[in-house]
């Protein structure tokens, strides 16, 4: 009992210090973190523009980034790619984020940003990051079993390149030549070993996805994980569910799709007058989603059963918040 009173005793004690410390060094740092910010908008944005790839792509690496820094799951992938992506700054993101950094190395424990948080119970400023979590605890169920990984739109993902364990399976990364390219020549730059990865060019909209991945070499009498990870908002509903018809045709029994969907609120938000700006910055917009405001599991169960698959694991984020969730990662079984 003692011993327990002494340990919550050092942890109140390093929470408390931790404040002390955040609180001035916050202020102090507040200049040099809205330069950091300024940085990082600027490679996002225009950068992005100017390379014709997706900003919110790299968006969600810097979460990834972020959640190898501060020790929340490992990713050495992220950390070697990335003072060596053009559209994003490793620099910019330590300048606003040191602070925030130096109280979780403090207190050893994480609760502004980036967090760990009970499902149901995230809000938007936990979307990539938690989503991330979500997607590898169904993969590492899947990835002993499976012979072949397939990411469609991969963006910056870097799960190949040592975040998980999955060099003795079969690679596919699917995305736009372009976003493509920039990855490859990063990687390149950063010394990083793809052997094991097979770059196949696709355009969800125009491309013939299983055409592209045969002539590569897929085999869909391999049991197969489709990771389909922070795209389908992006697309029409005639295009995810052409895809997902696709998927499910040409991949044998046990194999899984993975994928994210949002709420109709939270797409309606993206499309505000300032969120449309910023998506069509870059030539993005936002489009398919699902009502969650009401029963949001028997909403995803009717559209997942009206794709021919049948739905496994799911999490909702947001589910406990007055309005619903505001987007599910869910787990497609053929």
């Amino acid at each position: 009992m003692r011993r327990i009173l002494f340990r919550n005793g050092i942890q109140i004690m390093k929470q408390l210090i931790s404040w002390i410390v955040y609180i001035p060094s916050q202020i102090i740092f507040l200049p040099i973190g809205i330069l950091g910010a300024i940085l990082i908008a600027y490679r996002q944005m225009l950068v992005s523009k100017r390379l014709a790839v997706s900003q919110t792509a790299i968006e969600v690496f810097n979460a990834r980034w972020t959640l190898d820094i501060f020790g929340l799951r490992k990713d050495p992938g992220a950390a070697k790619i990335g003072p060596f992506l053009p559209n994003t700054s490793t620099l910019g993101l330590w300048l606003t984020l040191f602070p925030l950094w130096l109280k979780s190395k403090i207190s050893g424990r994480w609760g502004i940003y980036p967090r760990c948080v009970k499902p149901g119970f995230e809000n938007p400023m936990d979307m990539f990051t938690s989503r991330t979590f979500y997607f590898d605890n169904i993969l590492a169920r899947h990835l002993p079993t499976v012979e072949q990984f397939v990411l469609m739109g991969a963006g910056m993902d870097t799960r190949p390149y040592g975040a998980l364990d999955i060099e003795q399976v079969k690679i596919f990364e699917l995305d736009r030549s372009h976003t493509q390219q920039l990855k490859r020549d990063s990687l390149y730059k950063a010394g990083m070993n793809v052997d094991h990865v097979t770059f196949v060019p696709v355009d969800f909209v125009r491309d013939d996805l299983f055409e592209r991945l045969t002539a590569n070499h897929y085999d869909p009498n391999k049991k197969t994980i489709f990771l389909w990870e922070g795209v389908t908002l992006y697309l029409s509903e005639a295009t995810v569910r052409d895809t997902l018809a696709r998927v499910h045709a040409n991949s044998c029994e046990g194999s899984v799709l993975l994928t994210d969907i949002y709420s109709d609120r939270l797409i309606d938000l993206m499309r505000s007058r300032t969120g449309q700006k910023l998506l069509q910055y870059t030539h993005e917009g936002a489009h398919f989603s699902l009502n969650f405001g009401k029963e949001w599991e028997n909403e995803l169960d009717l559209f997942v059963g009206s794709t021919g698959f049948s739905l496994g694991a799911t999490f909702f984020l947001g589910s406990h918040s007055q309005k619903g969730p505001f987007m599910a990662v869910a787990e497609l079984v053929v």
